[in-house]
Parts: C-alpha cells; sequence; structure tokens
C-alpha cells in the first residue's frame, strides 16, 4: 500500500485513545506516538508488517484484531513519519486536546518523552551519549527530565497552561531536532534501515 494512502489521515489522540479502550488496551497513543517518533529518529524504519505487530505487542488488545484497526494503526506510522519529513515542521505530539485536565495533559507528556526516549535508545544509533554533540546531550537530558515530572506535585495553577505549552513546544522541537540529526532529508525510501 502506498504511503499516499494513509498520509492524510487525521489520527487525533482522542480518535486513538477510544480505539485502544474497544481493544481492551491500557496503552496509551502518547506512549505508542512517542515510541514510533523515537524509533524513526534514530533513521530507522519499520516495514508496514513489523510496525504492526511491534504496535499490537504494545497495545496488546484483549479482542480479535479487525481490519480497520490495523489501518489506523499503519495510518499512524505514516502520519507520524510524513510530519516529521514535511519541511513546514508541521509535527504534532500526539498528546490529549486542552479540554483534559492540565495534569492528565502532564502525564501523557511525561509518558510521551519517555516512551521517546526509551525507543530511540534501543535502536542502538548511539553507543555513548557522550560521543554525542553538546545540544543532542542536552536534549536528552532535558526528555529524561521532562519524563519523570510529577503532575501531582506543585502544579501552579495560575500558570500550568502557560508552563505545559511552553514544555509541550520544547518536546515537540527537540524530537525534530534528533530527527533532523539522524535523517537525511527524504529522496527516497529504497535505501532506508529497515527494523527487524
Amino acid at each position: 500500500m502506498a504511503d499516499t494512502d494513509h498520509a492524510g489521515i487525521n489520527l487525533q489522540f482522542e480518535d486513538l485513545a477510544e480505539l485502544f479502550v474497544k481493544m481492551g488496551s491500557s496503552l496509551t497513543p502518547a506512549y505508542l506516538h512517542g515510541s514510533l517518533v523515537g524509533v524513526l529518529a534514530s533513521g530507522k524504519r519499520m516495514s508496514q508488517e513489523d510496525w504492526v505487530d511491534w504496535a499490537l505487542d504494545l497495545i496488546a488488545p484483549t479482542v480479535d484484531v479487525e481490519q480497520a484497526h490495523v489501518t489506523i494503526i499503519q495510518g499512524l506510522y505514516f502520519k507520524a513519519l510524513s510530519e516529521l519529513e514535511d519541511e513546514g515542521m508541521v509535527f504534532r505530539l500526539m498528546v490529549a486536546n486542552e479540554d483534559t485536565p492540565i495534569t492528565d495533559r502532564l502525564l501523557l507528556l511525561s509518558e510521551w518523552a519517555g516512551s521517546f526516549l526509551g525507543a530511540f535508545g534501543a535502536t542502538g544509533v548511539v553507543k555513548e551519549i557522550s560521543e554525542m554533540p553538546a545540544t543532542l546531550q542536552e536534549i536528552l537530558e532535558d526528555l529524561s527530565e521532562i519524563a519523570q515530572v510529577d503532575a501531582e506535585q506543585g502544579i501552579d495553577q495560575a500558570t500550568a497552561e502557560q508552563d505545559y505549552i511552553a514544555i509541550a513546544e520544547h518536546v515537540r522541537l527537540s524530537a525534530l531536532t534528533m530527527f533532523l540529526e539522524y535523517n537525511e532529508p527524504p529522496q527516497s525510501t529504497e535505501n532506508s534501515d529497515v527494523v527487524h
């Protein structure tokens, strides 16, 4: 199936969260998206079969997986990759919208950052963090701190929304920076590394 079949799918956090519940999963879209972006940022690519298998392993559905579920999961891959490759920097984090309580959004953002770091590290593209450029080391340190945020502690409600927006933007730009560092500008997909 061609990339263009999925690139236009308008997947939102809430839609995926509802799907995961229907599939009997407690996984959040933030975790799955963060993990996927971590792999893509490292320069690795997955075949559609490997991606669906990997995603379903994380989702751990307790109901029979339908083709409609698979199509949406495939769409998430193409959406993430096409946004990361877009020169207009349209990439967005898959986190809850502003209707969700701020503590929940902070937890999801923290989860996104943690799953990004875990997946990026698991690809093995970086052997020693000390060998990375200082700016990238700082990004990983920042994401690590964000991944450990305790949303229940010390939230100043007066500035919480502004703080969240600033942190989310920092995470978004950090992911893009890592992607740009480890990925060649898109020309041909024929020579891409495939993760098995």
